[in-house]
This record gives C-alpha cells, structure tokens and sequence, in this order.
C-alpha cells in the first residue's frame, strides 16, 4: 500500500514540475540568470518525487517513521510555495504583457525590462530561497538515512485487519450469524441453489465492514440446519433434489497481499481438513516442499468427483481470482464457489454471470438497533438508565447501517456504562479523535482504511479531497469536477476531456465500495453520491494531518503543526474566531458551506493565493466592499455564488483573468457585465435554475418564469468557453449569441429565449458552425403562449447538424422533428416539450441506435396511442411519460423496450388512458408514479407492476404537485 502522506505532497509536486517545465521551455527572455535557478529547483524536486515513488508501497500511515512522516511534510511546503512564486511571476507577466502594441520592438523590450525588474528580482530571491530550502531537505533526508528501503514493514498485513471482521460475531457474544443477516442468508442461498449442475460461482460485494464474510461463513456453516431439516422431512435449503450432499466445505482466505503457492498450499490443507485429533490426510505428506503446479494438481484430483462449497474470501484484484480457479474442477456435481470482494469489477470478473453477483446491503434502522443493544447490553432489552432516543439515533446514523461500526462503536460504549448517558452523545461527536485512540475503533479504522489504501495513487488526492463536504452531503459530480481541475488535481489529457477522466474517477470509487451512489443520470452514470460517515471522519483525519484540508464545523480537526494552512473548508456550525492566531494568507482554497452569515475572520483581501472560492447555499450576499476584494484575487480560478443571495455581479469582474469557472446558479442575478468578456480562461459560464418534480429528479423543468441572464455583446473574445447554460438570447441577446458561432471549443450550450413572438434570428448557421464541437444542446422558448407557430421552425434550416450530439432538449412549437434527425447517431438522451409532434415521432426516435433516455412532457405528442414495438429503442433505459393529456393508450409489445429499466408516469386526473404491457419489459427494474394520479390509472399500474416477473421491482409513489403546463 502507498503512503497515504506522498497523496499531497506528490500530488503538489506534480502541478508545480509541469509549471517549472513549461517556464524554463519558454526561454522567457525576462528570466535572465534566474532560469538556471529555476532548473537546479526543478531537478532538485524531481529527485525528491521519486523518492516518494519508491517510498509508496512500504506501509500506510501507522507503518512511517515520524522522521520520514515529518520530511515529506517539508516537501510539500517547499512544492505549494514554490507554485505560489511561479503563479504570481506568471500573473506579474501577462498583466504587463501586450500593454505596448505601439511601440517599437526596441522600445518595447527597454519598458518591458523596466516594468518587470522588481519582480524578476523577486522572483530571484524567493526561487533561490526555495532552493536552498529543498538542498536543506535533501540533505537531512540523507544525513538520517530515511531511505524507503530502511523503513520497516511493521504494519499488519491485511489479512490480520480482516480477522477482525470473521470475528464480528464473537465481538458481540453471539456465534450466530449477525442480526439483520437472515434475509441476506436467504438470498444468498436461493442463489446458491439455481437448478445447475455446472460449477457456479456468486460473488458477495459490498464495502469493508458490512458482514460479506460473516455472511458467507454462515452459509458455509449451514450444515446442522440442513440435517435438521432433512431429519424433519423437510427439503435441504443447500441440497436440491437429486443432487449429492455436500462433500466438501472449505474457506480460502485471499486478502490484498497473498503468495500464491502459500495460498494454493493452505487451499489444499483446507481440501483436506480432517476433525480435530486425526492425523493429516497422508495424501498431502510432504506438502510443505510442493510447487504450484503439483499443488494444483492435488486440488484437482481431489475435487473431481466430490461436489463442494468453497468461499474465496476478500478478493482484491481479479488475478488473485484467475491464479487460484484452476485449482476447482467443473465437475458437473453442482458445486458452488462464493467470493467476496470489495470491488465490482472483481464481482463481475469472478462470476459466472451477471445474475451471480449479490450486492450486500447496510442493514436496516430497525436490525441495527437490535445489533446494537446486544453489543451493548448483551440483550435487545434496554435498561430503563438508557432510554434515550436521542443517543441511539445519534449512534445509528454514525454507523450508517455498517455491521462493523455499530459493533465497535457499542463495544467502546459498553466499556462505559458506568458513565452518565449524556456522556455518551459526546463520545460520538469525538469519534473521529477516537479512531486513533480507541482500540476496538482503531481495529474498524484500519478495515475501512484499506479500502482507501486500495485506490490507484492518481485517485487519492481525489478521494482525500471529498472531506471538504460534511457528513450526509450530496456530493455532485459537476462542481467537484470543476474544483479537482482548478486544483491541479486532474488535467485533460490527450483523446480525453474532464467528464471522461472524471467518470473514471466516479466508477472507481463506486467500484471499490468507498462511496455511496445516490443519484444517476439517464445514462446510467453517477451524477451524485455520499460518503459513508465514518469513512468520512477516517480521510478527513488523514486529509487534515497531510494539510490537504482543515475542516472547521461538526468535526473539529487541529492544524498544530501544519505551519501554513492550505485550503479551509467551513461547515454549519463553526465557530468564530477560530483563525485568531493562525494566517490565512496562504490558503488556496476556501468553502463556505450554508452558513447564514459572513465568518467574523474571513477577509478576502488577506486571501491573495487563493484559487477555490465557493460559497453555495450561504445565506448572505457579498458586500461591495467583498466584490473588490474578490475581484483582486489574480489566481483565483472556481468562483460559486450558487444558491446565495447575491443579486448582482461586480462591474470589475473581468479581472480576474485566470477563472474557469463562474457559477450563479439559483441567484437572483440577471445579467452579466460588460467585462466578463474579458475573462478568456472561462470555460463554465454556469446561470439559470431547475425544479425537480420527483425524488430521483428523473423529472425536472427550467424555472422559465424566474429572472435569467442576459449575456453582452463581445462573447466571441471568450475563446476558452465550453459550457454555457442558461442564458436569455432575448432583444440584444441574439447579436451576442452570432458570436456563439465563433467559439470553437463549446460543448455545452442551454439558451432561452423570453420572448414567445421573438425570432431566433440565423441560429441555424450558429448551429451548424459549432457541428463538430457541440455534445449537449438545450433550446428553449418561453411557454406562455406555445400556440405560437414556428417557434423551433429555424432547426429545419440546419444545413451541416451536431452529429456528436449527446443530449438534446427541446421547449417550443416544432410540427415535425428536423429532417436531419436520423444523422444523430450519438444522441443518447432527448426531451421534448410542448412540440407538438405527430404520429410520425415515434417511428423515427425510435430508430435512433444510442438513445437511452427519453422524456416526453406535456405538449410534446399529439397522439391517443403510445405503443413500443419490438424493433424500437434497441438501448431505451428511460422513460418519462409526463402529462400527455391526449393519450388513451400507452402499451409496450412483448419485449419492447428490451433493455428498459427505468419507467416514469404522471398521467392527469381524469385521464382515459390505459397502461398495457409493463410485465413484457423484461429488464424492468423501477416504476415511478408522480403528482396526482386517478385511482384507477394507479390500479391499473400497479396491476401490472405486481405481476412483473422481476421480483422485487421497486414502486415510488410521489405525490408532489404536477408540473406546470400551458
């Protein structure tokens, strides 16, 4: 495992060699003898990160000696500094930069030697400070030999922290399985007991701590309850009809580190087992001295006409899976293989199909508090002393549901019942302090932490960054994208932008079981998640300690010992005055979460390294005096007004000259000023609001009605824009908007017009100009009069369409689709409104070979009947049937959609529509009933949602009012 300190430090050493890189391959003329400095510098620091290189591997935190722990501490101050010096040189540069177009060459270099002389000699001194300061560090490196190779490898290994875990039972008296896992047992075992002959393997997935091996372990030691029920006549629940009992029953552990012949050497001794007091099986004698192939080899012989059950238990990689399967026989005796792991990809890798993965669930409030009054108690009764709510829903919703947590945190609580139970509540809120004191909670600290250990090393600082949000935060892909980028944390590479590295980074959270989805797109993809809240406390100790960031709020984390603070995130509930003795001069990033006054000690003059300011969902404006000072931070490069009560924008916004990312979503802020033309590093220009009609927001609509923003005149000089949405293209608008066409980079474009009898002009020509760059399309016409015609007719007169269009959304009077339609074969997801479409649109959005989600709102279709036939929508995975009030009849052919899993309907009161055919869909896996339904139509529904063959299928009924319509 890497040393969880290198995650900082080398990921801010990463940013800054790429900087010095780029410096010195300029050959700025201005640099003078200073670029050989800068050169010693650079080479100095590269050492030094692969000296962290070599040091990954070694152990994690608890395994580093303090000398080491203390000297990378060191590098990482001497990285975030010098990138402060370049950053501000860079910004000295380009301020001074082309001021002097008039003026002869000659004439030029002499002023431009003149402005800059005071801060290249800056430059000099702080660079060759730096550098004296990294030859110190190296130096010291040395002079205490803290080489990685004289490091010692005393941590535990991972199969020790596992034992833990197959002990769960013992921790809290009870050999039994856990509480709460009979339905998992069950579920399980059905799988177990597929009528199959053929050798099958399932795998048990879900994040450390959750019970996967007690889980398996029970099933494996299920063999008293099945000759209980064999001798009671009843059937055998491992045991199908016809097939042999249960030969042989082994349990394999694998862990994250494994030698493969010691691992295939236990496997065979476990083949082998013989009672307690026999004498080992002779057939293994000697076993001590075989190589893998004969160890395989015995497996094999011994298994080939036995029918078994094994459990391959904490699986990390899939070649772990693949070295060890050629020791187990398909030898057509229905034999069962049980694997458990903490990652998907692994689940998927080792079953014998999709349907063979289980995903363990968290268990319910009701069987944690069962768990954990018998943890604490011993029994599920509690003394009349302790009954108190309060306490044991504080302690729930810490555990989150996790078997391990609610155990170690009752058995820490059992060893003070002596206390007052008032005392117990502030015991939780110390926990995460004492993770690191508390043996029993050190022990679930060091199962949970390995999940983290196991993350790819470019995915850490990511990971470690999440603690910026508090506990039970939705965390949304969009901004925390945006916020890794302007921290250097991720960067576009070659044939890959953002959104694609950072889906890389969702997935592989999701897929190690460190974060909970809880919101996904159309696509399938994660559009939101939470940390678990112990996981939680867990990387925000180690962010805080490695200075990546200092959370102040709920969890209140000491900086002693950091001499510069870096980054601040700000929770509910902080205290003021906290940064009374500590400077915050050197933070780069500053979150203010939801609170409902400015902090007494935050002052954005004092903030001139700062490149993060986000301040959604706080409850106060800034002043003006803040916009000035706001407006002066050159570095800054993520600014979020979102969800404030900011109603303007400061006239000086456009200098700061390095921001990617503005965005005043949800404000009351309706235009922009004249100098945001002047911001040519923005690429998100991000405005406007949606309301969601549903819980899982499958169903949204843009606030028309609110005040959008008007963009000025001089767009076209923005040419780094990517993202612009939402913006009014009313009256002057629709001049800015021809200059839309000379934005080469833009992918995403959301556009509004308010005024319902205004035209859009030559959008056409705007359209086809940005053919090639154009993934995501939103064209909306104020619906207040959608009888208006032609509103949306300018889309015929496309003459080359945005055949890389991913998304496309619709609001205005259109007749027909657009004769290009069938060219968008990369369009994935598509919403109409108030189109008024004819029978013709299903038959030609049906051909669409990549549509995946489709939503029809009110006034999109004209027709009574709604049918799905078999060669329709091959990948359909959504659909939104929402206020069509001429529909009679939706029905869906057998089959049809093949691969529809998600289904969501509002059909008005008083409808006569009928809902045929929601049994056929075979991969069904979600009805969502929304607004105010008629009984009847719920019936109907519902009828047919019971008698789907995919059991369970879930059913939400949401009864929030129906969206507005015309």
């Amino acid at each position: 495992m890497e040393l969880v300190a290198t995650t900082a430090a080398q990921s801010a050493m990463g940013m800054l060699l790429g900087k010095l890189g780029g410096l010195i391959a300029e050959r700025y003329a201005l640099l003078g003898g200073v670029r050989d400095e800068i050169q010693e510098l650079k080479d100095e620091l590269e050492s030094m990160a692969a000296c962290f290189r070599d040091v990954a591997g070694i152990g994690d935190d608890d395994g580093q000696k303090e000398q080491m722990r203390t000297w990378m501490k060191q590098v990482r101050e001497i990285s975030y500094d010098a990138e402060d010096c370049i950053d501000i040189f860079l910004h000295h540069l380009s301020k001074h930069s082309g001021d002097s177009k008039g003026l002869a060459r000659h004439g030029y270099k002499i002023l431009d030697f003149l402005r800059t002389l005071k801060v290249r000699l800056k430059l000099a001194t702080e660079i060759q400070s730096l550098k004296f300061r990294a030859q110190k560090v190296s130096e010291r490196r040395l002079r205490y030999k803290l080489d990685a190779l004289d490091m010692p490898d005393n941590m535990a290994s991972s199969s020790n922290y596992v034992d833990v875990d197959r002990r769960l039972p013992a921790l809290h008296g009870d050999e039994s399985p856990l509480v709460g896992m009979a339905e998992n047992k069950r579920k399980l075992i059905d799988l177990l007991n597929k009528d199959d002959t053929q050798l099958r393997v399932i795998s048990v997935v879900g994040i450390g701590g959750l019970g996967k091996t007690t889980l398996a372990m029970a099933v494996l030691n299920s063999r008293e309850e099945a000759e209980s029920q064999i001798r009671s006549g009843e059937p055998n629940i491992l045991i199908r009809a016809g097939q042999p009992n249960i030969q042989i029953r082994a349990a394999v552990p694998v862990s994250k580190t494994y030698d493969l012949r010691a691992l295939l050497e236990y496997t065979v001794r476990e083949l082998h087992r013989r009672p307690i007091g026999q004498h080992e099986d002779p057939l293994i004698e000697g076993i001590g001295s075989w190589n893998i192939s004969k160890l395989l080899e015995r497996s094999r012989e011994h298994l080939a006409d036995k029918r078994y059950l094994v459990i391959i238990d904490d699986v990390w990689r899939s070649t772990a899976w693949e070295q060890l399967k050629v020791a187990f026989p398909n030898n057509a005796k229905g034999s069962r293989i049980v694997v458990t792991t903490r990652s998907d990809e692994v689940a998927r890798s080792c079953s014998s199909s999709n349907g063979d993965v289980y995903k363990m669930e968290a268990l319910t409030e009701a069987d944690s508090k069962m768990l954990l009054f018998k943890t604490v108690f011993g029994s599920e009764t509690i003394p009349s002393a302790y009954q108190r709510e309060d306490v044991w829903n504080a302690i729930i919703k810490k555990s989150g549901g996790l078997p391990l947590a609610i155990v170690s945190i009752g058995g820490m609580l059992a060893q003070r019942k002596n206390e007052p139970v008032d005392n117990w509540k502030k015991v939780i809120k110390r926990i995460p302090s004492e993770l690191q004191k508390d043996k029993v909670l050190d022990g679930m600290r060091r199962i949970l932490s390995l999940s983290y250990n196991d993350l790819p090393y470019h995915l850490k600082a990511c990971f470690l960054y999440l603690s910026v949000f508090p506990e039970d935060h939705e965390i949304r892909r969009g901004p925390l994208v945006r916020r890794w980028e302007a921290e250097g944390f991720i960067s576009e590479v070659h044939g890959l932008s953002l959104e694609e590295i950072a889906k890389d980074y969702f997935d592989g959270f999701v897929s190690r079981s460190v974060v909970a989805p809880e919101r996904l797109t159309s696509s399938s993809d994660i559009r939101s998640f939470k940390v678990h809240d112990i996981m939680l406390d867990i990387i925000t100790a180690k962010s805080t300690r490695e200075n990546l960031m200092s959370t102040l709020g709920n969890h209140q984390h000491s900086t002693v010992g950091h001499d510069k603070i870096r980054r601040v995130s700000i929770h509910p509930g902080s205290r003021d005055n906290y940064f009374s003795r500590a400077s915050l001069r050197h933070v780069r990033s500053l979150t203010i979460m939801g609170s409902t006054e400015k902090p007494n000690d935050i002052t954005f003059s004092k903030l001139k390294l700062l490149r993060v300011l986000d301040l959604e969902g706080c409850r106060w404006s800034l002043s003006d005096k803040d916009w000035k000072e706001v407006c002066k931070l050159s570095l800054l490069r993520y600014l979020s007004i979102r969800r404030t009560g900011n109603e303007r924008l400061p006239s000086k916004l456009g200098k700061l000259k390095e921001l990617v990312t503005l965005d005043v979503r949800q404000t009351k802020v309706t235009h922009f000023p004249k100098s945001i033309t002047q911001l040519q590093s923005l690429q998100c220009l991000l405005a406007g609001e949606y309301v969601h009609f549903t819980r899982t927001h499958s169903v949204k609509h843009f606030a028309y009605k609110k005040e959008v923003v008007k963009i000025p005149p001089g767009l076209s000089k923005m040419k780094a824009l990517k993202r612009i949405s939402f913006v009014d293209v009313k009256g002057k608008g629709l001049e800015a908007l021809q200059e839309v066409a000379k934005l080469s980079q833009l992918t995403r474009l959301c556009l509004i017009q308010t005024d319902p009898y205004a035209s859009w002009g030559k959008f056409s020509y705007i359209l086809s100009d940005l053919n090639n760059s154009l993934r995501y399309l939103s064209v909306m016409q104020d619906e207040g009069n959608c009888n208006i015609p032609g509103q949306l007719d300018f889309l015929e007169q496309v003459r080359s369409p945005p055949v890389f269009l991913h998304s496309l959304h619709l609001l205005g009077r259109l007749g027909s689709l657009p004769s290009w339609f069938p060219c968008l074969s990369n369009l994935a997801n598509l919403s109409l409104r108030h189109n008024y479409l004819g029978l013709d649109m299903v038959d030609k959005l049906g051909r669409l070979p990549s549509l995946i989600s489709l939503k029809l709102y009110s006034g999109s279709y004209t027709g009574t009947e709604l049918s799905f036939t078999s060669h329709q929508f091959p990948v359909l995975k959504q659909l939104v049937i929402d206020n069509l009030p001429n529909l009679v009849k939706l029905s869906f052919e057998s089959g049809a959609p093949g691969n529809l899993e998600r289904l969501t309907l509002y059909l008005p009161r008083g409808s006569a529509a009928s809902v045929l055919g929601i049994r056929n869909l075979p991969k069904l896996r979600a009805v969502e009933l929304f607004g105010i339904n008629d009984g009847h139509v719920v019936n109907t529904v519902m009828e047919e949602v019971n008698s789907h063959p995919n059991k369970p299928i879930r059913v939400t009924r949401d009864d929030q009012p129906p969206p507005p319509s015309s």
